[in-house]
C-alpha cells in the first residue's frame, strides 16, 4: 500500500519527468536539451530519497535490562549496557523486562516488552528484528532454575521469533569450563562444567546451535563482569570479611563496557556458521593479587582467605580480538578498578 508521503514523492518524480521531456522537445518553447537532461536527473534522485526514507531501521531488545537488535535481548542482572549506542544510532530498541522496570526503560528511550522467558505462551508473537541478544539473568526471588532460563526460556524465545529475524547472540559464561589447575582455555577447550550455572549455559549453547535459528548465531562466553556498580569482593574487603577461595586461584574478568563492545561487534559481524567467542580481558590476576590491589584502593588491610585449593582456569581472548576486532578500553582489571 502507498502512503501519502509515497504518493507525493512519486508524483514529484512523474512531474519532473514530464518537465524534462517538455524541455528536451521544446513543447512550450525552443528545445533546450541541456536543461531537459538536468531536470531529468531529478527523477532518480527523488526516487532514491524515497528508498532511503522507507528503509527500515534496526531494532533491539533486552531482557531484564538489556536488548535485542531488531530483537536484542539482555538482562538486568548482567548489566551490559548496550542499549544506548543502538538507540543513539537510530535503532528501535526493545527491552524485555519482567515488569518492574518497564517505566524506567521507556523513559530511557527504549520500547519495553513485559515478559518472562520461562513462562512464554506458545502463541506469543515476538517483534521482527535484526538481532536478538539473549542475556537473561536469574531472578533470585523467583523459584526458577538456571535451566529454566537457559534451556526452557531460550527455546521458547527461539520458537517465538518471526521468520524474518536476523542474528541471535547468546550470552553464555566462561563457567562452561571445569578446569581447576590453572590451565589456559579457549573456544576449543573441553567443556565439563561442575556448577549448575555453567551446565545450564552449555546446554543453552547446544540448544541454540541445534535450532533453526542457530545457523548464523553467535555465542559469547563472558568472563566475570565488573564495573562501577559491580566490583567483585568489594563489600567483603571493606568489611574485613574472609574471602572464599584460594589466593593463588585465578580470576577471569571483563569490564562491563568492554562486554558491551563485544556484543556490538558480534551484531555487526558478517555471516558465520555457529561461532563461539570467549570474552575476557585475557590477563587473569590471582585472587590474592586482585584482593590486595582493591584493598589498597579502599585503604584497608587485605582480608584473609578461607577454603578452596583449586587454581581455576585462565581464559584466552585471541579469537575475539582477532575475529571480532575487539579493542579493550580496560585491558586488565588494574585499569578497570581505577575507574570505579
Amino acid at each position: 500500500m502507498f502512503k501519502t508521503g509515497d504518493i507525493l514523492i512519486l508524483g514529484a518524480a512523474f512531474v519532473s519527468f514530464l518537465f524534462s521531456v517538455a524541455l528536451w522537445f521544446g513543447v512550450a518553447g525552443p528545445p533546450n536539451k541541456e536543461a531537459g537532461l538536468f531536470v531529468g536527473l531529478w527523477v532518480p534522485s527523488i526516487l532514491a530519497t524515497r528508498a532511503v526514507l522507507r528503509a527500515p531501521k534496526r531494532k533491539a531488545i533486552g531482557h531484564g535490562h538489556h536488548r535485542l537488535h531488531g530483537w536484542r535481548l539482555a538482562s538486568r542482572r548482567r548489566r551490559i549496557d548496550i542499549h544506548g549506542s543502538w538507540r543513539d544510532a537510530g535503532d528501535r530498541v526493545y527491552a524485555a523486562t519482567r515488569g518492574a522496570s518497564a517505566d524506567t526503560l521507556a523513559q530511557a528511550g527504549l520500547s519495553p516488552l513485559t515478559m518472562d522467558v520461562t513462562r512464554l505462551p506458545a502463541s506469543i508473537a515476538l517483534p521482527a528484528v535484526d538481532t536478538v541478544v539473549f542475556a537473561v539473568g536469574r531472578d533470585r526471588t523467583a523459584a526458577t532454575s538456571m535451566f529454566d532460563i537457559h534451556v526452557t526460556g531460550l527455546r521458547a524465545v527461539l520458537d517465538g521469533l518471526p521468520g524474518s529475524t536476523g542474528r541471535v547472540i547468546y550470552v553464555s559464561s566462561t563457567g562452561v569450563y571445569g578446569q581447576d589447575s590453572g590451565d589456559w582455555v579457549d573456544e576449543e577447550s573441553e567443556c565439563e562444567p561442575a556448577r549448575e550455572g555453567g551446565q545450564a549455559c552449555l546446554a543453552g549453547e547446544r540448544l541454540l546451535f541445534a535450532h533453526a535459528r542457530g545457523r548464523n548465531a553467535i555465542v559469547l562466553r563472558l568472563a566475570g563482569l565488573y564495573g562501577p556498580a559491580r566490583v567483585p569482593h568489594r563489600a567483603d574487603i571493606a568489611a574485613g570479611r574472609l574471602i572464599a577461595g584460594a589466593p593463588a586461584g585465578y580470576m577471569n574478568l571483563i569490564h562491563v563496557d568492554d562486554a558491551a563492545r563485544a556484543v556490538a561487534a558480534a551484531a555487526a559481524l558478517g555471516p558465520v556458521v555457529g561461532r563461539t567467542y570467549v570474552v575476557s580481558d585475557g590477563r587473569p590476576p590471582t585472587r590474592g593479587e586482585y584482593v590486595a590491589r582493591l584493598a589498597a584502593r579502599l585503604g584497608v588491610v587485605p582480608p584473609r582467605f578461607e577454603g578452596g585449593s583449586g587454581l581455576g582456569k585462565r581464559v584466552r581472548n585471541a579469537r575475539a580480538v582477532g575475529e571480532l576486532g575487539l579493542r579493550l578500553e580496560y585491558p586488565s582489571y588494574r585499569e578497570g578498578l581505577a575507574g570505579t
